[in-house]
């Protein structure tokens, strides 16, 4: 974990076996959602039934990293008939 100059970027990296037990055996967080960026990595976002989230990126190689974590997860619905995507 770590903050560099330009603000407080969390990071924490670990392989992403270790990481989705950690999420998993610690706070009862499941994958929620995922989507890919580009051909380099996948981005997932985790949820547990408390409200906790938290949001991973990992590379090739199966490095995830903590982008982000919090509380009081909502999950919302696109209104019907409209195209979630843009």
């Amino acid at each position: 974990m770590g903050t560099n100059s330009s603000g407080a970027q969390y990071q924490h990296c670990v392989k992403h076996s270790a990481l989705v037990a950690h999420l998993s055996e610690n706070f009862q967080e499941r994958q929620f959602a995922f989507g890919l960026i580009g051909q380099v990595a996948i981005m997932e976002v985790f949820v547990g039934q408390s409200g906790t989230w938290t949001i991973i990126v990992t590379d090739v190689d199966g490095t995830s990293c903590i982008i982000a974590a919090g509380n009081s997860w909502e999950s919302v619905a696109a209104p019907t008939g409209h195209d979630a995507r843009y």
